[in-house]
């Protein structure tokens, strides 16, 4: 947690009560894909977000598993595939079934991908998800682990996506970090270790109250946000300012912070498999 002075942690406070407002005048979304906070809490045991290099030896340990994973595409495998690897060099197959092209990006940023480990029989997985595979670009993946897509996004660093923001402005995203709260009950703020920065990035568009006693997102708690990322609308924030209750000196006091950093408009909020440790 970083030390702050008395008027940053003022900004901050004012800063979240405006985000709940915006949040509200651009869209209803929901936290996450789960209908009460029971579910969101057992999704804690079921979710598995992890590393290449966390998926084993062999990874026959996650076939059949329902898994989120996120790393660098080292390849792509014809028009549908690609394959991630990690820092240690361990490499898993991801065949996209979602019926939308995916860019692989250019750059070295992470993609994350949720869908169902299998082990792999080309035949199979065509007849199963419709899909018209290249059958000779996978004769060397037959009978290895692979994914099978149901959901991808790029999956940049808190401070990635804070610092350069324009590969990613209306893309769909995943971005892991630390909660930190704000006065608003629809937003909070997201960081990550190591990163030494005051505001963070903004997350809105939250249907839940936070604020509840009984919410599943805790001050502190490492959360998956997936959304689309969008730029500082600062005529909105004028358009809300009246009933804020803002001064002018206030609405230029937000934008000279926010203005050059992109927020999440989320879809989903979920919590991590991992640790904060």
């Amino acid at each position: 947690m970083l030390n702050r002075n008395h008027s940053e942690k003022s900004l901050i406070k004012k800063t979240g009560m405006s985000l709940g407002a915006i949040a509200l005048g651009l869209t209803t979304l929901v936290l996450p894909a789960c209908n009460n906070n029971e579910e969101i809490r057992e999704g804690r045991d079921n979710a598995t977000t992890e590393d290449v290099s966390e998926i084993g030896e062999n990874g026959s340990d996650i076939v059949g598993k329902e898994i989120t994973i996120r790393s660098q595409v080292e390849e792509t495998v014809g028009n549908t595939g690609f394959v991630l690897q990690s820092q240690a060099g361990e490499e898993i197959l991801v065949i996209n079934s979602t019926g939308a092209d995916f860019r692989v990006p250019a750059i070295e940023v992470p993609v994350q991908v949720t869908g169902e480990a299998v082990e792999l029989v080309v035949a199979d997985v065509e007849n199963e998800y419709g899909l018209d595979l290249e059958d000779e670009l996978y004769v060397d993946y037959e009978q290895q682990p692979a994914i099978i897509a149901e959901s991808l996004a790029l999956a940049p660093t808190p401070e990635d996506l804070a610092e350069v923001p324009n590969g990613y402005f209306n893309q769909e995203i995943a971005v892991e970090g630390q909660v930190r709260e704000l006065d608003s009950p629809n937003a909070f703020a997201l960081f990550e270790d190591g990163w030494v920065d005051d505001y963070g990035v903004l997350v809105i568009g939250i249907s839940r109250n936070l604020k509840a006693e009984d919410s599943p997102i805790q001050e502190g708690e490492n959360v998956t946000v997936t959304g689309v990322a969008r730029e500082f609308d600062g005529a909105l924030l004028e358009q809300e300012a009246a009933e804020l209750g803002w001064t002018d000196e206030d609405i230029a006091e937000f934008e000279s912070r926010y203005s050059n950093r992109p927020v999440i408009v989320a879809d989903s909020i979920y919590p991590s498999a991992i640790d904060n440790k």
